[in-house]
């Protein structure tokens, strides 16, 4: 993964990984201002759909959510401004 977004992917990955250890999570460079989450290969967050960034709370609640087997829920909650150091 090139730098860019990297940063958030790591901080997102290793928050993951945190909750659920045995996670498999991988990342990779997509189309320019792309930030998609995808969970058993299901789309639940794209950055190109919503205009912004996830809350990574919400994101490690549909993880805990789909390992306690619920069903997938595409996330829509974004924060519209981002400022990446």
């Amino acid at each position: 993964m090139k730098i860019g977004y990297e940063p958030r992917y790591r901080e997102l990955a290793n928050e993951i990984k945190q909750l659920v250890p045995d996670a498999e999570i991988s990342g990779g460079v997509g189309r320019t201002g792309s930030f998609e989450i995808k969970v058993n290969n299901e789309l639940i967050f794209s950055k190109l759909e919503c205009g912004g960034f996830p809350y990574p709370e919400d994101i490690l609640e549909a993880v805990t959510n789909i390992r306690d087997g619920q069903k997938v829920k595409k996330i829509a909650r974004n924060k519209k401004s981002c400022t990446i150091q």
